[in-house]
């Protein structure tokens, strides 16, 4: 089997995880110690770093689905750079305080792609005819039955 190449450059999903209580003056409250990755399935890759058992828990705090999945990871590892937390196995691990978790929340989500699919005019059309049809057969069934009542009077006035 031979080595592919990652292509990060395509849509994906940039995500931020936080250590639960890790870092800080006061452990996890004043700052915490916060991953920013990317991947294309962020829970694939949290099952991941927790199977390597480390020191603490980690959770998804919010991911978003973007449509060049590097650069945006580099990006957002630029503006916090200062905060980086120089570790022998990755470079993706910073302290944050919650102001810095709420900027890096902003940026992430000025990138995000929706990812809706598009849905062509004659799909909506063809849509709308359909319910249309449905719509009037339920009203016809709700019809009441026509009444003789215009007999019935007639018989009335004869006696």
């Amino acid at each position: 089997m031979s080595y592919q190449q990652r292509d990060d450059n395509v849509p994906g999903k940039i995500y931020l995880m936080r250590a639960i209580g890790y870092g800080g003056i006061i452990p996890g409250v004043l700052i915490g110690r916060y991953k920013i990755g990317l991947s294309r399935s962020p829970e694939n890759r949290l099952d991941q770093l927790l199977s390597a058992q480390p020191c603490c828990d980690i959770e998804i705090v919010y991911t978003v689905y973007v449509e060049r999945m590097a650069d945006v990871e580099a990006e957002l590892h630029s503006v916090f750079k200062n905060s980086n937390v120089k570790l022998a196995k990755s470079r993706e691990w910073f302290n944050l305080n919650p102001l810095q978790v709420q900027q890096c929340i902003y940026l992430m989500n000025r990138y995000e792609r929706s990812h809706r699919p598009v849905i062509s005019t004659k799909a909506i059309a063809g849509g709308l005819i359909a319910l249309l049809g449905v719509g009037m057969l339920i009203g016809q069934s709700f019809q009441p039955e026509p009444t003789n009542k215009v007999k019935i009077e007639k018989s009335v006035k004869q006696r």
